[in-house]
């Protein structure tokens, strides 16, 4: 009686489709927010999504561009930005959802690895990629005060968005304090009585 050849044993079939990114960038912003940039590991990621590295490099040419798209994805709060008719109650609403996620676990975290990385030019190029591509959404908020004739075109946005978010990561990094909604409220409050201060 002949034994039969052994039958090779199939691989697991590799998952496709958008589930598979969202998974893939999910388990990227854990990763930065346990180990930092440098010593995040794409094939350790690959393998921990249940792919080969070659499918995540095909989408993600580099780690910087797979950690670009993976901050894009967590910081989804400025995909749809609040329209509640004044500029400090869409202040409010937009500083509330981007505190709720730096103040999350996995925001705190990638926060200081970005911060503890931060020296390195690699890391701040990414931060001023994000950081660019980002501005328009929050902006939009001011350019609607603008037309509702709230503030005028000499308004100080940029120092605006500049108070809110280093305050909140100031709170976080350097404090290791809760960013609660009564502390955004305070601050939101502080910011845009100052920028509609500019009108008068």
């Amino acid at each position: 009686m002949t034994e039969r050849p052994a039958r090779a044993r199939k691989r697991p079939p590799q998952r496709r489709g958008a589930p598979v990114v969202e998974r893939v960038l999910e388990l990227a912003v854990e990763e930065l927010a346990r180990v930092g940039f440098h010593r995040l590991s794409v094939p350790t990621l690959a393998d921990r999504a249940g792919l080969n590295k070659t499918s995540v490099y095909r989408r993600w040419p580099t780690k910087d561009a797979l950690v670009a798209a993976a901050l894009e994805r967590a910081m989804g709060h400025e995909a749809s930005l609040p329209d509640t008719g004044t500029l400090p109650s869409d202040m409010l609403a937009f500083a509330l959802a981007a505190a709720a996620w730096a103040d999350s676990p996995v925001g705190r975290g990638v926060m200081k690895a970005l911060m503890a990385d931060g020296d390195d030019p690699e890391v701040r190029a990414l931060v001023a990629r994000i950081r660019d591509r980002r501005r328009a959404g929050p902006r939009a908020l001011f350019e609607r005060a603008i037309e509702r004739g709230e503030l005028t075109r000499t308004a100080d946005v940029r120092m605006a968005l500049t108070v809110i978010a280093g305050a909140i990561s100031h709170r976080i990094v350097v404090e290791d304090a809760r960013v609660t909604p009564a502390f955004v409220k305070r601050l939101v409050t502080l910011v845009a009585d100052g920028l509609l201060a500019t009108k008068e």
